[in-house]
């Protein structure tokens, strides 16, 4: 079995094995208040940034009370058309498991005036389908980050290229012109060559001279 179908199964499994949205009981103000939890795979930064970009995209902006994101005034269609004020909560599951969060929801009809679950069995039911849907939410924006990381790196290479190959444009006119001072230069040796020779043979010829000076002086001596 290959090392990817190996992984896209590890994964598939990975979201699998963990538990549908449940009710719960959490503590806010000093008060028990209903909610529902779910637990996705997913470090908190993530799961927290997947879920308030998702708001924000339907045009709703957070707002932090304590550790909980408030949205306000949230009408969604898995909700129905009544407006309602949600908390969210996310927390690492666990110090041995960072790798995974939890993300509890309470929903409120507004001054926190929480649903409850005897009160609106209906209304938490869409609330743990919703909810179930994060683990997708997450992985998709996820995803994403790693798609932007990816094309960030893609572009630091090709910036790396770029410059490699300007750099070797560079280099291959610092070698023409080294090859053309070479040339020349050797030109220049060959040319000195022949004027070092026939100054040479000047000098053998002024020297000759000089001698045919000194024995002429030798012959008027006598």
């Amino acid at each position: 079995m290959s090392r990817l179908l190996l992984l896209l199964l590890s994964f598939v499994f990975s979201f699998s094995v963990f538990a549908q949205s449940r009710f719960t009981m959490v503590q806010f103000n000093k008060k028990d208040v209903p909610g529902v939890i779910v637990e996705v795979p997913f470090v908190e930064s993530i799961a927290r940034d997947a879920i308030d970009k998702n708001f924000e995209k339907l045009g709703y902006k957070s707002k932090k009370n304590k550790d909980y994101l408030v949205y306000n005034g949230v009408v969604l269609k898995e909700f129905g058309e009544e407006p309602y004020d949600i908390y969210v909560l996310v927390n690492r599951k666990s110090r041995q498991e960072k790798e995974v969060s939890f993300v509890t929801f309470l929903m409120s009809k507004g001054f926190e005036n929480f649903v409850g679950e005897r009160e609106e069995n209906s209304l938490l039911d869409k609330t743990k389908a919703y909810m179930n849907g994060l683990r997708d939410l997450s992985a998709a924006y996820d995803l994403e980050l790693q798609i932007l990381e990816q094309e960030d790196v893609i572009k630091k290479a090709f910036r790396k290229l770029e410059n490699l190959k300007d750099d070797s444009i560079s280099l291959q006119k610092k070698k023409k012109k080294l090859e053309d001072d070479i040339w020349q230069n050797d030109q220049n040796i060959k040319s000195q060559n022949i004027d070092h020779s026939r100054q040479q043979q000047i000098l053998e010829i002024l020297k000759s001279k000089r001698k045919k000076e000194e024995l002429k002086d030798d012959r008027i001596d006598y």
